[in-house]
């Protein structure tokens, strides 16, 4: 039998948000195999709701009493990243109770030497944060980190996505991404005319200045269009 793979477990989710689900259900084997994957012992979600923290999902009792001994006492972890916006490890118990002197002994107690978390971030803020805890004092990988991003922004889509998307709204959607993909032809139009090339050397270049600038395609196809416009 072929092993189980981190691939398997997103595709999973995917499936599964594209028919009616339990978003609970969700989650929770989201959160399981991102503990699994990234070879923790144990972990948790904490979402901020209202101004209030509120755990969403826990693999185990334990790591439930830590996520809410966080929200309790706005401390840990999670509270952090929320503050940085970026992702927080600690490993070994004198760098674990050293920055977090309420819920660090906590953690330690519960027998984890290292935790690393991840923050869940939709659209420029951070909505949650994903903990993993670890029984032995070593940080994660910079592949086991890939993966726990990747879990992260898998379990952000599954909380912000609506229960049902009506037959208009998701017209609209439709509607949006295709007024994007015109701009991008237009804009190989443009670009083929003002620099003298084909449409394939074209389209390369509105993919290069679109990494380049740090910008979404149809961004920049638009700045293009508007370029190309202005008199000469």
């Amino acid at each position: 039998m072929t092993p189980r793979t981190p691939t398997d477990s997103l595709a999973q989710a995917t499936a599964a948000l594209l028919r009616e689900h339990d978003i609970t259900d969700v989650l929770h084997h989201l959160t399981q195999d991102a503990v699994h994957f990234s070879g923790g012992d144990a972990g948790g979600v904490l979402v901020r709701t209202n101004g209030e923290l509120e755990m969403l999902s826990a693999t185990s009792h334990t790591a439930t009493h830590l996520e809410l001994y966080q929200a309790q006492r706005t401390e840990g972890p999670c509270v952090d990243v929320f503050a940085s916006e970026s992702p927080v490890e600690a490993a070994g118990v004198p760098e674990i109770l050293e920055r977090w002197p309420h819920v660090g002994p906590a953690i330690v107690d519960a027998g984890y030497r290292s935790v690393f978390t991840t923050p869940l971030v939709w659209q420029g803020g951070v909505l949650g944060g994903l903990n993993v805890f670890g029984r032995e004092p070593v940080g994660p990988s910079e592949e086991q980190r890939r993966i726990l991003r990747a879990f992260a922004d898998m379990l952000t889509l599954a909380v912000a996505q609506p229960d049902h998307l009506g037959a208009e709204e998701l017209t609209r959607h439709v509607a949006r991404a295709l007024a994007g993909r015109a701009a991008v032809e237009q804009a190989k139009g443009a670009l083929a005319y003002l620099l003298g090339v084909d449409m394939g050397a074209a389209y390369d270049e509105l993919v290069r200045r679109s990494e380049q600038q740090g910008r979404s395609l149809s961004a920049t196809a638009l700045d293009i269009l508007s370029e190309a416009q202005r008199p000469r």
